[in-house]
């Protein structure tokens, strides 16, 4: 029984990493297990989110602004977050500072091997490379493969290219960030670039779509390219590190994979926001609901999900999904009709129903009409 364990969490990214940290911020004694095999080079991620004030993983962040900018070829929208800071942290940062503190705590435990398969009812089976372990609960954080064959979810996939660039003369204004910038774009999809600067000389400028095809490596090169000569009127500059992704959006509902003790979580269980692909923040929520489950002996979905926000998402997906050229003008609407504060409590989903309508009126179309009715019925 050495080999057996309370909870066996498969995985150790964003989700597993802040599950884990929440179980020890409750000084849990059950006995835990982490199994990851700590190689995949997609954790190398920088990961953005917005908070109010000061936060718990302040000491980590690498940077934050408390300014930022909406761009559009005619328009250009100044964000006062305040009381919001947006944040940025590195992946590997967090992922090794939740491993460290697992490693102080002798009932939490590490495997750092690939899991191969699960097995079992009451107790499962974790069939790694070399090792087999028992527990009483699986937290699961691989994507069930038929997310990938599935044909009646509406999913549009964030994906994104993006580089640190370093220039020898001052290019950026490190105070302030830009959200999305729609002076260049790939017509017929919804493309944006997003502008994180570090210090006067050095920033991530990425290039993202919401869309349903990826694009060739070349494509996202020739944007950067241009948006960094042309728009930020860059001529010099190294590339110090690369970084890309694609991140579902999907009205799929991951939660119909959970079993009999295995639940699923992170994008697997469907912690990320379908509308905008934010995720750290909503893992955090997400992570801190599931361990009071636990702890409580509640069901675990309990408090899980917001079917009214979930019906939102659906609405936004549908119309991007039908028009997928119509995504700037979605946004400008939404960010010029709305302050910035405002947004971030609506995305975070702690808005009321008067709110919420404040902010969907003014992008009330034929196209949000028309999606509306089609998801309420």
């Amino acid at each position: 029984m050495d080999h057996h364990y309370d909870i066996a969490i498969i995985g150790m990214g964003c989700a597993g990493s802040h599950v884990v940290q929440e179980l020890l911020r409750h000084k849990t004694t059950l006995k835990v297990v982490v199994i990851d095999d700590f190689k995949a080079k997609s954790l190398e991620k920088t990961w953005s989110y917005w908070e109010k004030g000061t936060g718990r993983w302040d000491h980590l962040i690498s940077h934050s602004w408390e300014k930022g900018t909406f761009i559009m070829p005619t328009d250009l929208i100044p964000l006062d977050l305040n009381p919001y800071v947006y944040k940025t942290i590195e992946s590997h940062d967090f992922i090794a500072f939740a491993k460290a503190e697992l490693q102080k705590h002798p009932n939490f435990s590490i495997i750092e091997e690939k899991v191969k398969s699960v097995s079992g009812d009451e107790i499962r089976t974790v069939h790694c490379d070399s090792t087999d372990i028992t527990t009483n609960l699986v937290l699961d954080s691989r994507i069930d493969p038929a997310f990938f064959t599935d044909t009646k979810a509406t999913s549009l996939q964030q994906h994104f290219k993006g580089w640190v660039i370093k220039t020898e003369q001052p290019a950026f204004d490190p105070e302030e960030f830009v959200m999305m910038d729609y002076r260049l774009i790939d017509a017929g999809t919804t493309n944006f670039t997003y502008v994180l600067p570090f210090s006067t000389t050095e920033a991530l400028v990425e290039f993202t779509y919401f869309a349903k095809e990826i694009v060739s490596e070349e494509t996202y090169e020739k944007y950067l390219k241009k948006y960094i000569k042309d728009l930020l009127q860059i001529e010099s500059y190294t590339i110090e590190k690369t970084e890309q992704g694609i991140i579902p959006m999907t009205t799929y509902r991951f939660d119909q994979h959970h079993e009999k003790n295995l639940f699923k979580i992170g994008t697997a269980g469907g912690w990320v926001k379908p509308s905008t692909g934010y995720s750290f923040k909503m893992s955090e929520k997400k992570a801190a609901q599931l361990v009071n489950n636990i702890l409580n002996h509640q069901v675990l979905h309990h408090q899980m999900n917001s079917k009214k926000f979930r019906f939102y998402d659906d609405i936004m997906l549908d119309v991007l999904h039908s028009d997928n050229g119509r995504g700037s003008k979605v946004f400008h609407t939404l960010y010029k009709k709305n302050n910035i504060k405002k947004i971030f409590s609506f995305l975070d989903e702690e808005t009321v129903f008067k709110e919420e309508l404040e902010i969907m009126l003014p992008m009330t179309s034929y196209a949000f009409i028309k999606s509306f009715f089609k998801q309420l019925f």
